[in-house]
């Protein structure tokens, strides 16, 4: 019989998670010290992985393309969304009766299903329409209710990264170590909480602080004078220079991070090389941020704080603290500040301001006047940063660029008054002037 499946399949949910899921389906989501695919390819290993999302996106992250195929096999089939966070549960179902479906109000989670039954529902999950796919669960499957940690809007990614990078300890134990302490310019608290791979590279004196959770140090390289508080996790590849590192904070493969950085994720390949601070937010691939710019997470009134964020208009997070999301490919110059709840979209390329917008639609560019970024010019510029790091653009990745770029013309037709009014600089002509010179630029552009 051949080996069960794990399908992760991406519902009508995943909106709620742009802009940064426009480039990625939500498994390939940093939450913890791990992706959804990372945590389940280390939980199950003996399981396939397969995927089913966005058309445009399966080239890329397709998880071995097309899983179609998988109901041909006489081996069950468990469909499991991709918006899941915990998934210490899934056991009980992977032992439960064939044809056990699990929900959480009307949320699908997962269902391990039969091939006949996963393929009457297979088409509905390749459309995102999971509601329709439950609708026939609750017909031919038995169901049970469960609660675990899902992700429902983009700041439960900070929210929820805290305490899943405790969890994910158990499954980076092929790789980390507990840390011996062998080097005297390194100083621990807790150091039984400190892990380490053999590849980790600790450049003394450095301070490492576990007394609030582990730190896990995935390979990376820790420059002197750097402070690193736990949780943490710090992944492969990645320069910490000269760093403070506050708990809850996450960094993925390959980046260059400095300054301070407090209840963050960056997802990879992404540098805040400089002094400023990065506050409660979430950084996708392959970012850059200039020296000294900043993120607000607070308020001064101690408010919750509001994020406007495409198809729902501005939504109360409920969060006191909760700093900006740059998706893909952003770029930010230097100097630059960011209010609580700014969201970027991908590939935009903002410079020259005091204080960003709060809501950036995907491929802005500009200093004084925004405007739509041309996409040619915008891959190319990807194409030379992807070099720096000895990584080709593959043309599945630009054409998936592409496909971003055309999906999001009309969020970029939808550019709000304050938005525009905030990248103007002050000068001599009246607010509505400024205003109608900009609108013009874009109409041009």
């Amino acid at each position: 019989m051949s080996a069960e499946t794990l399908c992760l399949f991406e519902d009508e949910g995943y909106r709620s998670l742009l802009p940064l899921v426009y480039s990625r389906p939500t498994y390939e989501l940093r939450c913890g010290a791990l992706t959804l695919r990372e945590r389940l390819a280390a939980q199950f290993p003996t399981f396939n992985l397969a995927g089913v999302g966005r058309g445009y996106l399966q080239r890329v992250y397709g998880l071995g393309g097309e899983p179609l195929h998988l109901l041909r096999e006489s081996a069950p089939v468990t469909f499991l969304n991709s918006r899941l966070v915990d998934t210490t549960w899934l056991p009980e179902l992977l032992a439960a009766p064939l044809n056990t479906t699990a929900v959480a109000g009307d949320t699908l989670l997962a269902a391990r299903l039969s091939p006949g039954l996963a393929s009457l529902v297979y088409g509905y999950l390749l459309r995102q329409n999971s509601l329709s796919a439950l609708s026939e669960l609750r017909r031919f499957s038995s169901v049970v209710q469960l609660s675990p940690a899902i992700l429902r809007y983009i700041w439960d990614l900070i929210r929820l990264s805290g305490p899943q990078i405790a969890a994910d300890l158990p499954l980076l134990r092929a790789r980390l170590r507990p840390y011996d302490g062998a080097d005297p310019q390194v100083a621990t608290y807790e150091r039984g909480q400190i892990f380490a791979s053999p590849e980790t590279r600790l450049e003394g004196p450095i301070v490492l602080d576990a007394r609030e959770g582990p730190i896990l140090l995935d390979g990376a390289r820790v420059e002197p004078f750097s402070f690193i508080q736990g949780p943490s996790y710090i992944g492969p590849g990645t320069l910490v220079a000269s760093a403070r590192i506050r708990p809850q904070t996450s960094i993925g493969p390959v980046c260059r991070i400095g300054g301070e950085v407090e209840a963050s994720i960056v997802q990879a390949y992404s540098n805040k090389h400089h002094d400023g601070f990065l506050g409660h937010s979430y950084l996708g691939e392959w970012v850059n941020i200039g020296a000294m710019t900043t993120t607000s997470d607070l308020k001064n009134t101690y408010g919750t704080i509001k994020v406007l964020l495409d198809g729902h208009g501005e939504v109360d997070s409920g969060q006191i603290k909760l700093g900006a999301f740059l998706a893909d490919h952003v770029k930010l110059g230097i100097g630059m500040n960011m209010n609580g709840g700014t969201v970027i979209g991908t590939g935009s390329n903002l410079f020259g301001v005091h204080t960003t917008p709060k809501a950036v639609p995907p491929f802005i560019w500009g200093g004084e006047v925004f405007r739509e970024y041309r996409i040619e010019r915008m891959v190319e510029v990807a194409r030379k940063v992807m070099s720096r790091r000895k990584i080709a653009m593959a043309d599945e990745y630009a054409g998936l660029l592409y496909a971003v770029f055309r999906a999001t013309r009309e969020t970029r037709g939808r550019l709000t008054s304050e938005a525009l009014q905030a990248l103007q600089p002050p000068g001599p002509d009246t607010a509505e002037l400024q205003l109608a010179r900009i609108e013009a630029e874009l109409l041009n552009a």
